[in-house]
Parts: structure tokens; C-alpha cells; sequence
């Protein structure tokens, strides 16, 4: 008979074991059916129970795969952060970072571009190297970017409860971007804030947004990504699920780029009759801030007016071709080429080509496109203009106000002879007697006096033209 090895022995007489002795053996058993990067269920800490938290993965420029897990804890009011590398073996525990500091609700995810896996033919998120924090401290909702809380955002007041979440952003138009989405409760009704792509390549915090079809009443909120290109808003309300569902935005158009190469030879072409579709066009509107005014004023206080107006006058012809404005008070700033053509005339047709500030006569000059004849009144009107401002009230600046005024019209004067009084003196006269009657008797001499009492001399018109 064959005997049995000692060890073999050792190995049946030991096969029995129990608690009181210390000899049960203790296993642990992790069985999971997924991928080597996907997060499995172990608690990041044994110390204290997270009461809420939530978890971001990374894959930034260059890397084939995930390479990063990071979390945030709530740890008995305190916010902290943890990660932890890929692939999520035993091996890789998760480990402390930082303390963000208190906290009643957090969440935290990557913002980045959507790219496609053209071996897996699947879209992945390329994400940034670091990613957003968000936070409620004091019923106050905080965003900032990983530690830089210098330069924390606030998105929203009297919040309870949220939920962050990546939305989809099309390739081909960068605009059309869900965004970076921040969901979370007030009052019980949903609300969110999106970090979103505009048009010109920066990304902005748009404004806050209401779910109304979920109404009032909820609980809970969770903000989630579908695989069909939609943004779902999953909430909790009276013993009841709810979900509303965004439309959809295709990432890539959901189809993968195909490119025809195609040779062609003895071509033809015919053209048939070409109709014509109005359709609708991209418009833009842009503004700056150029030149800001805060203005604080005071009853009574005196704004700046015109003073007088003076004519710029021809040498020949009686003619003006512009106007010099006087000011109660001097101007600052330069005049650009906005400020003549909007400056405006009563007589029609005739528009102001230039402008200028007299400093030293504290006055704007006006020169118009054509002369105008100084007989006629003209109102002259000068726009609110921002370039160009006065001080009041000390140092306080307040931009140039929509002035008007009036050249008043002249009269032209013709020099004429003045009435003159031309006298007449009579040197010497003779004295006929036609018929005489003689007596016999001879009388004594006569003597004949003739005085000019008036005299005046008529100018008879020969013209219409003045003398």
C-alpha cells in the first residue's frame, strides 16, 4: 500500500476550522462583470460615511483612454476631493487631495469637445486637464475651476439640492451646445445654468433657465446624459419619477465622415431653370463700452448750453459757409467722423461735412457742404454725442447732450442819396407890363416885389433799380 505524504497529512487534518480558535479563514470576493475602467463599488473612505458626492473621469489631449477618477465628498459638512487612477484595480485606492470647506450639497464634472473613437465608432468626451466645482454654501450655488477659488462664480441664490452633468455639442457648428450643465432646486422647482460655446469661440454662463414641465414639489434632482443626444432632468416628487427630456443634438450628425474620390472624363453639364428661395440670414449686433458715464446729479445744477452762435461769413457775397457754436462750459474728448453727419440743418440739402473744438473759444465749429445765404434763419441741431463730454459737479464727467439752436436771419442794407433841401436865390428879374393904362396925370414910381415862398425838385424813376 502506497503511504501518504506528510504533507498531504497536514493539509486533511487542517481542512476544518473555526471562529473560536482564530483559524477560519477570511476572503474577500469581488466578482463584477465590466471593463478595466470603470469605477467598482468600494467606498472611497472607511473613516466617515460620504452623505452625498459625486464623481468625474478624465481623458484630456493625447490619451487613448481614461486615465483619471476624481470625486467630492461631503464628510460631515465638509467638502473634500479625492482621485484616483485608471484602471480601477485594488491596486489604485482612492486617494485625498484637498479640503474644499463647508458644503450642504455638491457635484462636480468636465467641460470639453466631443470626439469620435473611429476604432470603437463611439463618441468621447476630451476633457480639460482640471474640472468644474460646484458647491451650495449658505443656500448660495459656487462654481470655479478646481482650485482656483479666487475666482469662484455665482450662479444662483436659495438653492437646495443639485446636479451637474456634460451636454452634447455638435462638431460641425460649435454653437449649438448644450453646455457644461448645472441643474439644481429652488423651492422645489427645477432650474439650470449652462456653460455654453458662442459663436465666436468663447464659452459664457448663459442665463438661468426654468423646467416647468416638472411643476413644484420636488425632492430630488439628477441631471443626465442619454446615449440618444438629449439632456434629461430626472427629479423625485411625491412618491412619484419624473423626466423631461431636451431635444436632440447630434454631435457629429450621428454619421460617421465618408469621402468619394471620383474621376470623371467627357463630361456634360445642363443646367436647368434656376429658382430662386429668399430664405433667412444671420444677423449680428455688437456693442462696447467705450465710454462709460455713471452719473449722479443734483437739483439745480447747470448743464452745459449754447451761449451764442456765430456766422463764418464770405468776404464776397453775402454768404456764410459754417457756423462757430459757443458753449457755457468747455468740452473734452475728440470729435470722430459720427458726430458731423449727425449733426442735421433745417434748410434741406444741406448737410454739415466737418467739425472741430475751439479750445480757446470754447466753441464747436460746424462748415457746411454748400453756402448759405445769411438773409435766411437756420436751426442748427447737434446730437448727444459720448466721445465728447463736459465736467460737472466737480470732476464728475456727463456726456455732450442733444443741443439746438438758431442763426438768426440778417438783413441787407442799400446806401441810397438822404432827403436834401436845395435853395433858391434870385439874383436879378425884369418885369413886363403887357397892356398898360396911362392917365394924363403922371404918378408916382412903383416898385414890385416877388418872393419865392417854396421850391422843391421832382426825380422822375428811369429804373427799378435803387439810386
Amino acid at each position: 500500500m502506497r503511504s501518504i505524504p506528510t504533507a498531504l497529512k497536514e493539509k486533511l487534518a487542517n481542512r476544518f476550522k473555526v471562529e473560536n480558535t482564530d483559524s477560519l479563514a477570511k476572503l474577500r470576493v469581488v466578482a463584477t462583470q465590466t471593463s478595466v475602467n470603470s469605477l467598482l463599488s468600494e467606498p472611497i473612505h472607511e473613516d466617515i460615511a460620504p452623505e452625498f458626492g459625486d464623481v468625474a473621469v478624465r481623458q484630456t489631449v493625447g490619451e487613448s483612454d481614461l486615465s483619471l477618477a476624481y470625486a467630492i465628498c461631503l464628510d460631515d459638512g465638509i467638502a473634500q476631493v479625492y482621485k484616483r487612477k485608471f484602471p480601477a484595480c485594488l491596486e489604485y485606492p482612492w486617494e485625498y487631495l484637498w479640503t474644499l470647506g463647508t458644503a450642504t450639497d455638491v457635484a462636480i464634472e468636465f467641460n470639453g469637445v466631443w470626439k469620435m473613437n473611429a476604432e470603437k465608432e463611439w463618441y468621447y468626451l476630451q476633457t480639460e486637464e482640471y474640472p468644474y466645482i460646484f458647491y451650495v454654501r449658505d443656500e448660495n450655488l459656487y462654481v470655479q475651476v478646481w482650485r482656483d477659488s479666487d475666482n469662484a462664480v455665482l450662479l444662483a441664490t436659495d438653492v437646495s439640492q443639485i446636479s451637474a452633468c456634460k451636454g452634447w455639442q455638435s462638431s460641425v457648428e460649435q454653437e449649438l451646445d448644450q453646455g457644461l450643465i448645472i441643474g439644481y432646486l429652488k423651492s422645489g422647482s427645477v432650474y439650470y445654468r449652462a456653460l455654453c460655446c458662442q459663436e465666436n469661440g468663447s464659452y459664457v454662463w448663459e442665463a438661468e433657465h426654468e423646467v416647468t414641465p416638472l411643476g413644484t414639489g420636488n425632492t430630488t434632482l439628477s441631471v443626465v446624459r442619454t446615449n440618444d443626444f438629449r439632456i434629461g432632468f430626472l427629479t423625485q416628487n411625491n412618491g412619484r419619477m419624473l423626466l423631461a427630456l431636451t431635444h436632440r443634438n447630434y454631435a457629429g450628425m450621428s454619421v460617421r465622415p465618408e469621402t468619394v474620390h471620383i474621376n470623371a472624363s467627357n463630361v456634360k453639364m445642363w443646367i436647368s431653370d434656376i429658382n430662386q428661395m429668399d430664405t433667412l440670414s444671420k444677423e449680428y449686433a455688437s456693442g462696447n463700452t467705450a465710454y462709460p458715464y455713471a452719473l449722479l446729479d443734483e437739483p439745480g445744477t447747470e448743464e452745459i448750453s449754447v451761449s451764442s452762435v456765430e456766422k463764418l461769413n464770405r468776404e464776397m457775397g453775402f454768404v456764410c459757409y459754417g457756423f462757430k457754436i459757443h458753449l457755457t462750459k468747455p468740452l473734452n474728448g475728440s470729435i470722430d467722423a459720427g458726430f458731423p453727419s449727425k449733426c442735421t440743418l433745417s434748410i434741406s440739402g444741406v448737410t454739415i461735412t466737418s467739425a472741430s473744438y475751439d479750445s480757446a473759444e470754447q466753441s464747436l465749429v460746424l462748415y457746411t457742404s454748400t453756402d448759405i445765404r445769411r438773409t435766411v434763419a437756420v436751426t442748427i441741431t447737434m446730437p448727444e454725442y459720448r466721445s465728447l463730454w463736459y465736467y460737472k459737479l466737480g470732476a464728475q464727467r456727463w456726456f455732450l447732450p442733444t443741443l439746438s439752436t438758431v442763426a438768426a436771419a440778417e438783413a441787407m442794407d442799400y446806401f441810397s442819396f438822404e432827403n436834401e433841401t436845395a435853395g433858391i436865390a434870385i439874383v436879378s428879374t425884369g418885369a413886363w407890363i403887357d397892356e398898360a393904362v396911362f392917365t394924363e396925370c403922371f404918378q408916382p414910381a412903383h416898385t414890385a416885389v416877388i418872393a419865392v415862398m417854396a421850391s422843391s425838385v421832382s426825380l422822375q424813376p428811369v429804373s427799378t433799380l435803387p439810386i
